[in-house]
């Protein structure tokens, strides 16, 4: 039986009514059916990968584009470092000081340094527990940049440090999230290798030298403080200084502005030297969500995910894979009795304890990554070290919402699986020596007034570096560094460029008073959860 078809009203006013109302809605009907099916869509991590991915497809733009855009002329007139003059290490990593450091490139170099593709890893956001993959073997390190394709080279360049030069240096891009910031403009992010391609250069007896580009950073003292902040607790840490870098590149540049950079210090074995006197240690940087997770007693499966940073013995190689073989496998009566015997357990309740108060989601916490892990090669334990604290001060946006994670728990400080950490805090023996350390540090450093008096000092002396970088830095690093606050919507897109500013005061504030309240055990922490990626 065939459908009657709709009859239009014979009345020309009434007809005409019905015609203007199916001309408008139709339209909108499908507008937003359409916006409907777009924003389920990314709802899906494999159409939320493509998107990202899709955004990152293009090539760097050759350094003819980059030179039309507008340079900043250069206006700080303060003190800065005289290479000629340090001694040692303390006397380059200081907060208080800036140092001029001169990056030059002939063309051809300047060409080596870009970065090469190399194969993606796919479905790397579709883990059912919100994991984003962080390794891919194609690439030559670990990390979001490598995932996603981009291999990072060596290049040669000459370096100014403070006045003092160096030729034939080895330089390249690093980092992961600011590098890929900063694919459009040449504030990348760069490794300096003095002894890259010759031996016997150093600079106050160190030769490498890291220097951040603030990208994810808008307060510029993320690193800064939360570095002061686990060295003060004991806890071994790389130092920071501050440096305005520019850049020549032969026929193209001279001497360009780039603005304020972060040197972080390498925590490499000669950093490890000055740290652990009485005896050596190997270095690892680990990026796993499963820590000591048993893979087996072949080295080569460990290799990758541990990525030692110093020369590491069979016997150092073979503690590694017992200790997995054991966190795996030990009951947990074996564990509770074993991990004094493995672990550097007053260290790594200090570390946590400090990890724990910062709320700093983009490392042990959360993502498997931005940690270091020594071996002591007298005790034969373990213990950690913080690395890229750009995220920290509960700023990292991809787990939580902004108030969680001033509100995160003491008890359960880990989102998703973390075997390691969750064995460890139930351990009564563990516990104990992390409350104590939380105690300490509540009382005498994630004291509110003492830390704001601390970013003062520091806001005053970088507001004329900020100033002479960017407008609009300036005008974000005020809000960062402020008094006062308003209680207005911040949980935004945790991509969204536009996302309000994070303001370190009112997290330190709010976090020392919600610490306080779970140690007392009127309030319940929140175990913080992974957001949707965008």
């Amino acid at each position: 039986m065939p459908f009657p078809r709709p009859r239009l009203p014979a009345s020309g006013w009434k007809r005409w009514l019905v015609i203007i109302a199916l001309s408008i809605g139709l339209p909108i009907g499908l507008l937003f059916t359409l916006i409907l099916a777009v924003v389920l869509a990314l709802q899906v991590p494999a159409v939320q990968q493509w998107v990202y991915e899709k955004s990152l497809q293009w090539d760097a733009p050759t350094a003819e584009q980059l030179s039309q855009e507008k340079a900043r002329e250069p206006s700080y007139v303060g003190p800065v470092g005289d290479g000629k003059a340090v001694q040692s290490a303390a006397d380059v990593y200081r907060p208080d000081r800036f140092w001029n450091v001169e990056l030059a490139f002939t063309r051809p170099e300047w060409d080596a340094i870009q970065f090469d593709r190399v194969e993606p890893v796919r479905n790397w956001m579709s883990s059912p527990l919100g994991e984003v993959q962080l390794r891919n073997p194609a690439a030559s390190r670990n990390g979001l940049s490598g995932v996603l394709g981009f291999d990072l080279p060596w290049s040669t360049g000459r370096v100014s440090l403070g006045g003092v030069v160096f030729t034939n240096v080895g330089v390249r891009f690093k980092g992961n999230g600011t590098f890929l910031e900063s694919l459009r403009n040449y504030r990348k992010p760069f490794k300096v290798h003095l002894t890259k391609n010759q031996k016997g250069a150093s600079f106050a007896g160190r030769t490498q030298f890291n220097l951040a580009n603030l990208a994810a950073d808008l307060t510029c003292l993320s690193d800064t403080l939360g570095y002061e902040f686990h060295r003060e607790a004991g806890v071994p840490s790389p130092r920071t200084g501050f440096a305005r870098v520019f850049l020549s590149i032969e026929g193209v540049e001279t001497n360009r502005l780039l603005g304020l950079y972060l040197m972080v210090e390498n925590p490499d074995g000669e950093w490890a030297k000055d740290q652990f006197t009485n005896a050596p240690v190997a270095l690892f940087k680990p990026v796993t969500y499963e820590l000591f997770s048993d893979l087996g007693t072949n080295w080569a499966e460990y290799d990758g995910i541990y990525d030692p940073k110093t020369s590491v013995t069979a016997a150092e190689k073979a503690r590694v894979m017992e200790v997995a073989h054991w966190v795996t496998h030990a009951t947990d009566d074996e564990f509770a009795a074993g991990l004094a015997d493995r672990f550097e357990v007053p260290e790594i309740a200090r570390f946590l304890a400090c990890q724990v108060l910062l709320s700093n989601y983009d490392g042990i916490l959360s993502n498997g990554q931005n940690f270091l892990m020594y071996l002591d090669s007298a005790t034969q334990r373990f213990g950690f070290i913080p690395w890229d604290l750009d995220h920290s001060w509960g700023e990292f946006p991809f787990v939580g919402t902004p108030r969680e994670r001033e509100q995160a728990s003491i008890w359960q400080p880990w989102v998703g699986r973390n075997r390691l950490l969750d064995r460890m805090f139930r351990v009564e023996s563990f516990r104990a020596e992390y409350r104590k350390e939380l105690e300490r540090l509540l009382t005498t450093q994630l004291v509110p007034e003492r830390l704001n008096r601390r970013i003062d000092e520091l806001a005053a002396q970088l507001r004329p570096v900020v100033s002479e970088w960017s407008t609009n830095r300036l005008a974000k690093f005020e809000i960062a560094v402020s008094d006062t606050w308003d209680e207005e919507i911040r949980e935004t897109a945790p991509t969204d460029p536009s996302r309000p500013v994070w303001q370190l005061k009112r997290f330190i504030a709010k976090r020392a008073k919600n610490v306080r309240q779970q140690l007392d055990g009127e309030v319940e922490g929140v175990v913080i959860q992974r957001q949707k990626h965008f």
